[in-house]
This record gives structure tokens, sequence and C-alpha cells, in this order.
């Protein structure tokens, strides 16, 4: 996800401390938690509609395919890239000469 090392977490925090004060800290933790836990909310409620398309609508058992074997479908697909690459045309030095 966010990738941040012990260091910068502390730097931001220090910064936090100094630019908000130490009587608002309390304050802004308990909004930015309400905030990652409506975000939380949010994701698992999408997720909980698009596993609902799928049963409704009868694409589980694609779903589950796709997800069984992707490195064979990847596999598939850059097989036939593989044949429809098209070799580039060389041009013989002497015919350009000669015009």
């Amino acid at each position: 996800m966010l990738d941040f090392s012990w260091p910068e977490i502390f730097v931001i925090l220090v910064v936090a401390l100094v630019v908000i004060g130490p009587q608002d800290i309390p304050k802004i933790m308990h909004g930015l938690g309400r905030f990652v836990r409506r975000l939380q909310y949010v994701r698992f409620a999408l997720s909980q509609q698009f596993d609902d398309f799928m049963k409704e609508h009868d694409l589980e058992d694609i779903r589950r395919a796709a997800n069984a074997r992707p490195d064979e479908l990847f596999d598939e697909a850059a097989a036939d890239e593989e044949d429809m690459a098209v070799e580039p045309m060389k041009e013989d030095r002497h015919e350009r000469q000669s015009s």
C-alpha cells in the first residue's frame, strides 16, 4: 500500500506536532480514523456489490477460471502476439543507390 519507513513516519509526526500543535492532534487523529473507517466501508460495499453482480449474472465461474490460471492466459496472449508480429522489410542498398 503506502511505502513509508519508520524515520519518514517520525518526521511526519514531528512536523504535524509543530504545525498543528499538541492540543489539536487528538481531534485530527480522531477525524483521520473516521475517514479511514469510511474508506474501508466503501471498499467493502463496492466489493460486495461486485460479488453480488457476478453471482446475479452467473459470471462467478468465469471469475474463478480467470483467477485460477492467469499465467496461462498471459502466455496464450503472448504467443498470439508473437504469431502476429511482422518482420520489418529490409531495403536493398543497391536498389536505393540506383534510384
